[in-house]
């Protein structure tokens, strides 16, 4: 491997002041949510709590129908796994 490095230096610092001005824009967003919000606000995060858990819930069971044609297709790759040969002497 080559020592040296594959992006600038100047890369950090730039990341630095990006992430300072997303800190800043989130507690500048506090402050105006503060002054003009309203109390109803609240009343809909335990609703939000229950929807991302069915989207989780969504998203695990299409993975897995998705796995499970792919495994069925034999596309998946663990049938190539299962018939390497990772003993070296036999070549």
């Amino acid at each position: 491997m080559r020592p040296e490095f594959r992006f600038p230096r100047s890369t950090v610092f730039l990341m630095s002041v990006i992430l300072a001005g997303v800190l800043l824009t989130i507690e500048k967003a506090k402050g105006i949510q503060l002054k003009y919000g309203s109390a109803a606000d609240v009343a809909m995060w335990p609703g939000m709590t229950w929807a991302f858990a069915i989207l989780m819930l969504m998203v695990s069971v299409t993975v897995v129908i998705v796995w499970g044609v792919l495994f069925t297709l034999r596309r998946t790759g663990m049938h190539r796994l299962a018939n390497l040969q990772t003993d070296l002497r036999d070549r």
